[in-house]
């Protein structure tokens, strides 16, 4: 059996402001839940009744301050993540914005902060953002990708006790949240997941696989079950 055969979607958004004149890019800092202790973009789960675009707006607001018009946030690509014996897939819609108002500002959720393009902490982020981020730098997108994932030997990933619980928690209430409507089928990866800033580079996960096409000619819409691509914007 396929161990990365997924059953069912989970929508995402991810939002990577720039700053092209000045070659920097605005980063998140993950304080907890999914992902913490990593940089990354800024996004999240779509609500019920929103598109992707909508979503995007509305979590970019929330955790860093700033507000995009719509007409300014161009799509960039469509990630599908897949997890080692995890039946759910996040299929993360990509976008950049170069325009934005209000004044940056720190959260609960995320600590944001500009970096050199020359000086992007890799390191310290989601193993796949070296292959696919670089494209979106060089203005090579709209791309479609396919990440692979699988979990680090335990002795690599040792989980930090006094965050374990409450990271686990998060995670959960955060998925049982975006399903509250439908038929529960929360994601192993999200929701049994703790990431601990004691854990090595990258987090728990190591990528064991990745797909990527470049200049597509739109921006694909949506992912099949079977990872490929159902539609495209206009």
């Amino acid at each position: 059996m396929d161990p990365f055969r997924i059953t069912s979607k989970k929508v995402l958004t991810l939002v990577m402001v720039l700053d092209n004149e000045q070659q920097k890019i605005l980063l998140g800092y993950k304080k907890r839940g999914f992902g913490a202790h990593l940089w990354n973009g800024f996004g999240g789960k779509v609500e019920p009744g929103e598109t992707p675009q909508q979503g995007a707006i509305r979590e970019l607001e929330e955790e860093a301050g700033i507000t995009v018009k719509s007409e300014n946030l161009q799509k960039a690509g469509l990630l599908l993540f897949l997890f080692e014996n995890d039946p759910v897939g996040l299929e993360t819609h990509v976008y950049k914005a170069e325009t934005y108002e209000g004044q940056i500002r720190e959260c609960d959720e995320m600590r944001p902060q500009w970096f050199d393009f020359a000086d992007i902490p890799f390191d310290q982020m989601w193993e796949d953002d070296r292959i696919w981020l670089p494209v979106l730098l060089k203005g090579q997108d709209p791309f479609f990708g396919r990440m692979y994932f699988k979990r680090k030997p335990l002795e690599e990933s040792i989980p930090d006790p006094s965050t374990h619980s409450s990271t686990i928690a998060t995670a959960a209430e955060a998925v049982a949240t975006t399903f509250s409507s439908e038929p529960t089928i929360l994601s192993k990866t999200m929701t049994a997941t703790s990431f601990t800033a004691a854990q090595p580079k990258n987090g728990p996960f190591a990528m064991s696989d990745h797909h990527l096409e470049r200049l597509l000619p739109a921006a694909p819409k949506e992912i099949t079950l079977d990872g490929t691509i159902a539609t495209f914007e206009s």
